[in-house]
């Protein structure tokens, strides 16, 4: 598959099947948990497209899915922000946090790669971010600038649903498409600028 190079998109305009996968496959894929979460992600593309915030529409999915507990697992650099996303998910939820530093464990434990050799670093620990919010029961994981990597670990630890609701760039202010969108960085990446596509 290289959907993202084609350009007539005949699946989303006409309902073209490029695959072998038939309806009933699609059908028997979403049974049970994850048809909930397709209807309740319906409802809140259907009812707040172009309306609301991400934030605002992870809370309204929350509330589809009568969900009560949330977890947040968040980088402690984005420490403020975490609080003031808690903030605003704890008026409608219980809400749980665990920043990614969570324990204390050097780096020097895991033979991991320092940013400055011969300093004390606390690695970022996923995997106890992820058990921990589990511990709590919570139903629903929302991850807020994890590391490249650091996200992956925890959404492979995760036995709920996790959404991203903070893609980490530190770079383009947490805003991974300024790539994209920039000339300047098209460039510099190599990626072909609108007047080469």
């Amino acid at each position: 598959m290289k959907c993202a190079k084609c350009i007539q998109k005949k699946c989303y305009l006409e309902g073209q099947n490029c695959t072998k996968i038939t309806v009933d496959d699609v059908k028997d894929a979403y049974t049970g948990q994850q048809l909930d979460i397709m209807k309740a992600a319906a409802c809140t593309e259907g009812r707040f497209y172009n309306n609301l915030t991400r934030l605002e529409e992870t809370k309204e999915f929350c509330k589809l899915m009568d969900y009560k507990k949330i977890g947040i697992a968040f980088c402690i650099g984005l420490n403020k922000e975490a609080k003031l996303i808690e903030e605003y998910l704890a008026k409608t939820f219980e809400v749980y946090s665990v920043c990614c530093k969570v324990c204390g464990v050097a780096k020097e434990n895991l033979n991991l790669e320092q940013i400055k050799k011969g300093a004390r670093e606390t690695m970022c620990n996923p995997l106890m971010q992820a058990e921990l919010l589990k511990n709590k029961e919570v139903e629903f994981f929302i991850t807020v600038g994890l590391c490249v990597g650091h996200d992956a670990l925890f959404t492979g630890a995760a036995t709920v649903p996790v959404s991203c609701l903070v893609a980490k760039d530190r770079v383009l202010a947490h805003n991974p498409l300024g790539a994209v969108y920039s000339r300047y960085w098209r460039k510099k990446l190599g990626i072909p600028l609108d007047d080469e596509v």
